[in-house]
């Protein structure tokens, strides 16, 4: 159920509250006031369409949030714990900002989460029902959402099982073709995919050879240099140079020196210990450098044995991938495809072979489906007809037309539309053919009225379209009813429906300080005495309107 709306820097609205309550709630006010912005304000919460137009002039950003009670549906209780987002109490605020930016935020009780969280959760919670909708009924290529929609979860897995059939012949239709076209091309194919496997692999590349060899070349291209840095350390390290003591036999006679003078203070026993590691560092690094030394044979034919790898290499780097790995991924690969291209007539004909029995699942789940839908369709049809006869309809046919697909498709064997005959006689015809804008208006309450219970939450913007008189007495009973085991908010223009409401709220506009602002406001007796005398044509503080006005919110109390 739906608690509280705020709303803030959205349209006119500069910041405002609502508290609705648990019922039939309906809101009125004069065209132009700003009842379609309140809707508009819950379709946003919910996940509707977000234009940066919507936040009022001179803000940067506007938000509305929601505060729902999801105590007593275990649905959206269960998918707030899958979202990890707490639902204290029951109580779950779901928000939207809107930034001139184009940055915008959704959170359900603060926590940012995407907009497809956002709309899977508040799909549970409210059902909006606009103008929109209507064009939605008059389209029949909808009808079949609206038949799916009366299903419950068996009849969802049906439609899921067929999407699955259809997705899984759809891989192997697509598995198929490559094969076929591959043959057709096979000759050719395989010499490509011959020529690169074998060439990739003769070239037997190792991952990180590339480094190492360019490192080996570097050192190969300085190699006079290397060799007279090595010498020359390695002399004046281990051997000596010109008569002179090597470094390790220098160390080795001072620490040797300070040794000696050990005993007379600790100072030059310290130093000794330090000469002497000194000592053994460098006869240590001495024997390295003579190692190194002894490698210094350099092969003048190396350098170009180096530069030959790198440049094939090089070359299969161009053609197949920025480094090794990728060329040796790209042969797998190419080896694969060859393998199953010389493989192919037998792959083909087991491709072949799946395909079949992928179309016998996809016809065995649409076969599944249809016979579901058509028992959603017969209680449907019954449904719609038992609620056209309390809205006044009693003389109408409705049913459910199926018409069998040429190829089954991800949606089943079937294209669905709604036929109805008015009036007695007449044969039954599409509804856009022949439905008015009131009983358009009252087939989709009939829908609204039969629809899932899950939900806790229904809004009606202005379905009293094209109803008047009686048919609007009617039409606002029906909502009543709706209202006893759901909440309800409607944007009503006429009194019978308004005066039927257990709460009422006025939306009017008014100019402050130069700015147009929009305000709501929950009336109390004689608030809704005043604004049903409005609705019903007659002034505000007519003796007759007030009258009729209060004899109109007695009758809906009976």
């Amino acid at each position: 159920m739906l608690l509280e709306l705020t709303i803030r820097n959205i349209a006119l609205i500069e910041s405002l509250r609502i508290e609705f309550a648990r019922g039939f709630n309906v809101l009125t006010g004069e065209t132009g006031a700003g009842k379609s912005i309140v809707v508009d304000s819950v379709n946003l919460a919910l996940g509707g369409r977000a234009d940066r137009d919507m936040i009022r002039t001179g803000a940067e950003k506007g938000c509305v949030e929601a505060l729902f009670d999801i105590s007593n549906n275990p649905e959206a209780l269960a998918m707030a714990d899958t979202l990890g987002v707490d639902a204290d109490g029951g109580a779950v605020c779901v928000s939207r900002e809107l930034s001139r930016n184009g940055r915008n935020l959704c959170r359900i009780a603060g926590t940012v989460l995407p907009l497809t969280a956002l709309k899977q959760f508040t799909a549970l919670l409210v059902d909006v029902h606009g103008q929109h909708e209507h064009q939605a009924l008059l389209d029949p290529k909808r009808h079949i959402d609206f038949l799916d929609g009366f299903g419950d979860e068996a009849h969802s897995a049906l439609r899921a099982s067929v999407r699955a059939a259809h997705a899984a012949r759809a891989e192997t239709v697509g598995k198929l073709r490559a094969l076929l076209r591959d043959a057709s091309e096979r000759e050719r194919l395989i010499d490509t995919l011959r020529f690169q496997t074998e060439e990739i692999a003769a070239a037997k590349l190792k991952p990180g050879e590339e480094e190492k060899l360019t490192r080996k070349l570097r050192m190969l291209e300085s190699a006079e240099k290397v060799r007279g840095g090595v010498e020359l350390a390695y002399r004046l390290t281990y051997v000596g140079e010109g008569g002179e003591l090597s470094a390790q036999d220098a160390l080795k006679r001072s620490a040797d020196a300070m040794e000696e003078l050990a005993r007379l203070d600790d100072r030059f026993a310290k130093l000794g210990e330090e000469l002497r590691g000194l000592y053994y560092g460098a006869r240590e690094a001495g024997g390295e450098l003579q190692a190194l030394r002894e490698e210094m044979n350099f092969d003048p034919r190396l350098m170009d044995r180096i530069n030959d790898r790198l440049e094939l290499i090089s070359r299969l780097e161009r053609k197949y991938g920025a480094t090794e790995e990728e060329v040796v991924a790209f042969g797998q690969a190419a080896k694969e495809r060859l393998e199953s291209i010389e493989a192919g007539d037998a792959q083909i004909a087991a491709y072949k072979k799946e395909l079949k029995a992928r179309d016998h699942a996809l016809r065995e789940a649409c076969a599944a489906l249809s016979a579901s839908r058509r028992r959603l369709a017969d209680a449907l049809e019954a449904g719609i007809l038992e609620q056209l006869r309390d809205l006044g309809m009693g003389s109408t046919r409705f049913s459910v037309q199926f018409r069998p697909l040429e190829k089954p498709g991800a949606g089943g064997a079937e294209e669905i539309e709604f036929l109805i005959s008015p009036n007695p006689g007449e044969p039954l015809r599409p509804l856009s053919a022949v439905a008015s804008g009131g009983e358009l208006s009252r087939i989709m309450l009939a829908l609204k009225a039969l629809g899932r219970g899950g939900v806790d939450s229904m809004v009606f913007d202005e379905i009293d379209t094209g109803v008047s008189g009686r048919m609007a007495q009617v039409v606002g009973e029906k909502m009543r009813s709706i209202a006893r085991e759901r909440q309800v908010l409607c944007v009503t223009h006429l009194p019978q429906i308004a005066a039927l409401g257990d709460c009422q709220f006025l939306v009017e506009k008014s100019v402050e300080d130069g700015r147009t602002r929009t305000r709501v406001v929950r009336l109390d007796e004689e608030g809704r005495v005043r604004e049903l005398s409005r609705l019903v044509g007659g002034a505000e503080d007519s003796e007759s309107s007030i009258a009729h006005a209060r004899s109109m919110l007695e009758s809906a109390r009976i």
